[in-house]
């Protein structure tokens, strides 16, 4: 059996900003079970806090894709949202990402944003963006679109994390309110967990 590299892009989340049990962010966790799985897969953890999609394709792309990575998954986009990035550029970014590792031959595993507006901390990105919570919804689902449409255009698989109900999940959120807190980030791999497996080279889960 070949060993095989997985890179993460993304934000915080993939950090593990808002976990306090020492065991990182949800790709550390989809790391921990594809260890276990798969004892010859490495990881290359290219997830940055703040980062935003034009952080991913000018810092992160180029590292992932000198890399050559047989699996990668792609979250990001909610520093985008609250900084006000228009929806176009979003997807011109994206697009970009999901172009580059499908001309390397990279699978990957790209994911929706979160319907945030029930967080917390909602009051406060609702008031810096200067729309309401049902605004704030609407320009989610028009981001979360255009991933769609990037990972579909170029076969990569998705992860539709709008759909996963946050309302009454305070314990889902860390302290900030925003960031999830330890139990949120074993949710958030546990629901990656299946599709990322799927993905795998053959010879990876012979």
């Amino acid at each position: 059996m070949q060993s095989f590299l997985y890179a993460a892009l993304g934000d915080s989340t993939g950090v593990g900003v808002g976990a306090r049990d020492g065991r990182g962010g949800y790709v550390a966790r989809l790391y921990a079970r594809l260890s276990a799985h798969t004892p010859e897969a490495s990881l290359l953890n290219l997830c940055a806090s703040g980062a935003t999609s034009r952080a991913v394709v000018q810092s992160q792309l180029p590292r992932a894709t000198s890399r050559t990575p047989a699996l990668a998954t792609v979250f990001v986009g909610i520093n985008d949202l609250i900084q006000g990035v228009a929806p176009e550029t979003f997807a011109e970014n994206l697009e970009h990402v999901a172009t580059s590792l499908a001309r390397i031959g990279t699978r990957a595993l790209f994911c929706t944003l979160p319907d945030l507006a029930y967080a917390p901390a909602a009051v406060y990105f609702t008031r810096a963006l200067g729309v309401q919570r049902r605004a704030f919804e609407t320009r989610t689902l028009a981001f979360n679109q255009r991933i769609g449409d990037s990972a579909r255009r170029h076969g990569h698989a998705l992860a539709d994390l709008f759909t996963i109900s946050l309302a009454d999940r305070a314990h889902f959120f860390s302290d900030d309110g925003f960031h999830p807190s330890a139990h949120g980030y074993d949710e958030l791999a546990a629901t990656l967990w299946p599709q990322l497996v799927s993905l795998l080279p053959r010879e990876a889960t012979a």
